[in-house]
């Protein structure tokens, strides 16, 4: 029992030493001494400063640098066009309203895809997180945020404006969720704590679907010939489990892919990101 126990520890100890130096992004750092003990082994000369000065990586955190892009989307960088970009991209959201139409053919039609939970059970609840529903896409096209930073990039800015457009519709409707028109709709999972109207999901999927087939087609514009490819097919199916799972019309669904149409076109507009498009193509080319 004693030799097993000595066994064990020591195989945590080595395991425990060498991955000491893995960071979480799976990268290796150096290996450094205490500053504090700098002058203990470097005396009298300051140290050296690089020559050239050295910039910090271009391509940082993925996700805060969204915001650069973010404020390229709702600033004034492109002009009158751009001075009102809510009520641009509003469009005609109010006519997809659900109450706009007749309420039950759309209980009923929940009611009839909750057969589907049982298929659909580990992807709902993998996709009910956004971080989970981006992994899909990673997935699809193999892409490693390390080795392919412009495309994940990419994916993370269509994400982030998705996400400011959704959250502003959603506090203007108030939409409530099914569960709260029809007792028969018993969510198979926690709704979240904002209105139904319009789907973040189905907006963001449709987003970073147009977004990814930019980078994949640049030369095709409008996106005709793509539907039914296997990104929109994943970015409808992200959608659809969303009604699936009872937290969301089949109505919020289309104001969300109608919306990020529009959003799309927006950001055709934006040269910082159409030059990360390019480069992004120009990546997944040479991968």
């Amino acid at each position: 029992m004693s030799g097993l126990g000595t066994s064990n520890m020591n195989m945590n100890m080595n395991m425990n030493m060498n991955m000491a130096g893995v960071a979480h992004d799976g990268t290796f750092t150096r290996v450094r001494f205490n500053t504090a003990d700098f002058r203990k082994l470097v005396t009298g000369q300051p140290p050296l400063v690089p020559q050239p000065f050295p910039r910090y990586p271009e391509y940082w955190d993925a996700e805060l640098r969204t915001y650069v892009f973010l404020q390229d989307f709702v600033g004034n960088v492109l002009g009158p066009p751009n001075l009102n970009w809510y009520a641009e991209t509003r469009g005609n959201v109010d006519t997809l309203r659900p109450t706009q139409f007749p309420m039950a053919p759309q209980i009923v039609d929940i009611l009839d895809k909750a057969a589907d939970r049982d298929d659909r059970f580990a992807e709902i609840i993998h996709q009910h997180d956004a971080e989970g529903a981006v992994s899909y896409y990673l997935g699809m096209l193999m892409i490693d945020p390390a080795r392919h930073s412009k495309t994940y990039l990419v994916i993370r800015v269509a994400r982030r404006i998705g996400e400011l457009v959704v959250m502003c519709l959603k506090d203007e409707f108030h939409h409530p969720r099914p569960s709260q028109i029809s007792s028969a709709i018993v969510p198979m999972i926690d709704p979240p704590a904002t209105p139904s109207f319009p789907s973040g999901h189905a907006l963001q999927a449709r987003l970073i679907t147009r977004c990814l087939e930019e980078v994949l087609e640049p030369n095709n514009a409008n996106g005709t010939g793509l539907t039914g490819t296997p990104l929109r097919e994943l970015g409808a199916r992200i959608a659809e489990n969303r009604v699936i799972a009872g937290v969301h019309f089949p109505r919020d669904n289309e104001a969300g892919i109608a919306v990020a149409d529009r959003i799309f076109g927006r950001l055709k507009r934006i040269p910082r990101f159409t030059n990360l498009v390019a480069l992004a193509h120009t990546e997944l080319s040479q991968t």
